[in-house]
């Protein structure tokens, strides 16, 4: 499948925002079950990026999008579920590492034969 190592970026991605919204929740590793996400999510998020990197996909551009990925899903639950500031400004740099994303996805759709 050509698109299997997007997948495996996006899944990852996804388990990265569970295990730092976890980590929130840990309150300083004392809370054990939301350690133990953190631990677990962790985990499978970092599988996942080997997994698409393993089926070709280029390091940096994996590892931008993960991040990124995983950055903007959890300032987007920070807002809407913890209070975290959200004015203009913040958004608009949060909307330009989803256009980094984006761009990084499709100029690479192109040249990438395995990913």
């Amino acid at each position: 499948m050509k698109d299997k190592g997007w997948l495996y970026i996006v899944i990852g991605g996804i388990f990265e925002i569970v295990w730092a919204i976890s980590m929130k929740h840990s309150d300083g590793f004392t809370n054990i079950p939301w350690t133990a996400s953190l631990v677990l999510f962790l985990i499978l998020s970092m599988i996942m990026l080997s997994k698409a990197i393993a089926v070709g996909m280029p390091l940096g551009i994996a590892y931008a999008v993960w991040v990124g990925i995983g950055a903007i899903g959890t300032f987007v639950y920070g807002v809407l579920f913890m209070n975290d500031p959200s004015d203009l400004l913040r958004i608009f740099f949060a909307g330009m590492v989803i256009a980094g994303i984006v761009g990084l996805q499709r100029t690479s759709r192109n040249k990438s034969e395995n990913c």
